[in-house]
């Protein structure tokens, strides 16, 4: 019986086929050097596949968030380090300056100072694309205003020399003694008293040291405080000296000598021992006045500068800058809230309650958030910016005889608050806590790229093909497809005569 060849060459036509369908792929995936071009065609690794390129897209994005990050920080420390510079430079030229003006009443520490608080504004008003970086969460908004806006108001609005004039009235008080009282001696009593219990304004009586033979000296006592000085028969010895210690308005304190003297020519401070206590309480009583006008001339005239900016320059959303509750000014009592009619705001940005890292957060891994936000109304950047306004806003005359201990008080006060003493935030706490978030932005950065390559390799060993076993396949395919093309070349040539 003779059998059919028909079946045989489907068969075999099929497997070409096959074979040649086998073969293309291959070469598909040597051209492309993967294994499928669809994750159904991966077999049990599609979900492998699927869940490796999710968690290397997640990582692609935390990388993204931490390279903007590094650059806002980046820009803001270079920022923050001029103004490092700049203050650092100013505290220098404060302690080794001396009173020479050169301009309008200003030495060239102030005039400096205006330069510096210029270019110090323009630092915290720097942007990107909209986007300010000293202004907290209201980004949009320009942070601060310029020096011209904060020295001298707009319109209505005060600026911060009308602010310090006003405060320096109240503080000296009419008579310009720092309004504490000292009335004419009741015969041998001489009284040394602050004006109002409980006001903000003036010199505070802290404390009284040393001694002068047969005088009682009580206090400070009472509401408000005083201390009495009772002198007797029995007068003071020649040379005998008390001291007076004050609070000033700024924090700082001031003291001043008193010298019992038995004739003249008397130095600062020195009074005349009478012939009996009430003349002595009498010369005690000028002089104890002199004094009080000289300190308000020098140290106080220039803490209540000082204070005045302290009421400008701090402030946040819950409490608005402060101002002398006046006119009249030089016999008020407190200080009243500024408003945005009556007062220049210098800062303009986010002003509300929280630490000001949490203005700008960056979302570097699942379970890791880094905050590097930073505000202009943080206090190592207002001390420095109030130094410098408070230097450029004073004008002190060359003529008038006290004005070199003012300028001295002045600038010491400037240096002092530009060395930031311990316990207050500097600009070198504020560059190191960049400093440290920067660091963890590198660490989490580096650890998501070694995470991508490990990644990568598995990735690779779910997808890509295996250049030489792809070829290996291929050179045995073609071998299998000669041989098939071979047999089904000879069964295109069966036939009957053939067979017989």
């Amino acid at each position: 019986m003779i059998t059919s060849s028909l079946p045989l060459a489907s068969g075999v036509n099929r497997e070409l086929v096959e074979l040649r369908a086998r073969t293309e792929d291959l070469q598909r995936q040597l051209a492309t050097g993967k294994k499928s071009e669809t994750y159904g065609g991966l077999g049990a690794d599609r979900t492998l596949s699927l869940a490796l390129r999710s968690r290397t897209a997640s990582i692609e994005g935390y990388v993204s968030t931490i390279n903007q990050a590094s650059i806002r920080i980046e820009t803001v420390t270079v920022h923050l380090s001029r103004l490092r510079e700049i203050a650092a430079d100013t505290r220098q030229t404060a302690l080794t300056g001396e009173f020479d003006a050169i301009a309008n009443g200003q030495t060239q520490l102030q005039v400096g100072a205006k330069i510096d608080l210029e270019e110090s504004l323009a630092l915290l008003n720097f942007e990107i694309n909209g986007t300010h970086y000293f202004a907290g969460r209201d980004s949009s908004t320009r942070p601060v205003l310029t020096a011209d806006e904060i020295l001298d108001g707009n319109g209505a609005q005060a600026g911060l020399k009308q602010v310090i004039s006003e405060r320096r009235q109240a503080d000296l008080g009419a008579d310009g003694r720092g309004r504490l009282s000292v009335p004419v001696p009741v015969a041998n009593v001489v009284s040394l008293s602050e004006d109002v219990a409980g006001s903000p304004f003036g010199v505070k009586l802290e404390s009284v040291t040393g001694s002068l033979t047969g005088t009682t000296i009580s206090g400070p006592t009472g509401a408000p405080p005083a201390i009495d000085f009772s002198f007797s028969a029995t007068l003071p010895q020649d040379g005998e000296q008390i001291r007076l210690s004050f609070n000033l308005p700024d924090g700082t304190q001031a003291s001043r000598e008193f010298t019992a003297r038995s004739n003249g020519p008397l130095g600062p401070g020195e009074f005349i021992i009478g012939a009996d206590e009430n003349i002595t309480a009498t010369n005690f009583q000028t002089i104890l006045g002199n004094e009080l006008e000289g300190l308000g001339r020098t140290e106080l005239s220039s803490a209540s500068a000082y204070a005045a900016s302290d009421d400008f320059f701090n402030y946040d959303s819950a409490t608005p800058p402060q101002r002398v509750d006046g006119p009249p000014f030089d016999t008020a009592t407190a200080l009243v809230d500024g408003t945005t009619t009556n007062t220049t705001f210098w800062y303009q940005g986010d002003a509300g309650p929280g630490n000001a890292r949490d203005s700008a957060v960056a979302r570097v891994d699942d379970n890791q958030s880094i905050s590097y936000g930073v505000r202009a109304n943080e206090s190592a950047i207002v001390d420095t910016i109030a130094a410098l306004a408070v230097l450029a806003a004073e004008t002190l005359d060359p003529n008038a005889a006290e004005t070199v201990d003012r300028y001295a008080a002045l600038r010491d006060r400037a240096a002092d608050r530009l060395s930031f003493p311990n316990g207050q935030q500097s600009l070198d706490d504020l560059v190191g806590e960049l400093g440290f978030r920067q660091s963890a932005l590198e660490q989490a950065k580096q650890r998501h790229d070694d995470t991508q390559v490990v990644l990568a390799d598995f990735l690779a060993d779910a997808e890509d093909a295996d250049v030489y076993e792809v070829s290996a396949q291929i050179l045995q395919l073609q071998t299998q497809l000669e041989a098939s093309y071979r047999t089904t070349s000879i069964l295109a040539r069966l036939s009957l005569v053939n067979f017989l």
